[in-house]
């Protein structure tokens, strides 16, 4: 079966977040930044290269991969004032750019879940 162009835009674009999140990992590994940053882009490099990946590939497991980034992304935006000990009246910017990806991410899961179930019934019509 073909590869839909929303998964390869979604591929792309997870591939593009966590190709990003695999540098900052980097990054803040070898600076004097909070071992909580890099644990959260380490999280963030491997669920999104996984959402990327399973997008790509079509495997049913993208779904949760994406739902995985979502998480992890608004609990980074979500403590990151705690972290950067910020105060707390700055947050707020950070509290909707959490809501803003936990609308993108519910959505992708839901394409992403959409398009293997149709890839499914096409194969057991096939089969």
């Amino acid at each position: 079966m073909r590869r839909g162009a929303g998964r390869i835009v979604l591929a792309l674009v997870f591939a593009v977040l966590g190709g990003g999140a695999w540098v900052q990992a980097f990054i803040t590994f070898f600076s004097n930044e909070r071992r909580a940053l890099v644990a959260f882009h380490l999280c963030l490099a491997i669920a999104g290269s996984a959402t990327a990946v399973g997008s790509w590939t079509m495997a049913r497991w993208a779904p949760i991969a994406a739902l995985l980034y979502g998480a992890t992304t608004v609990g980074l935006l979500l403590s990151l004032t705690s972290i950067l000990k910020l105060d707390p009246g700055e947050g707020s910017g950070l509290r909707i750019g959490a809501a803003i990806v936990v609308v993108f991410t519910l959505w992708a899961a839901w394409y992403l879940r959409r398009s293997s179930r149709a890839r499914v019934a096409s194969e057991n019509r096939a089969g």
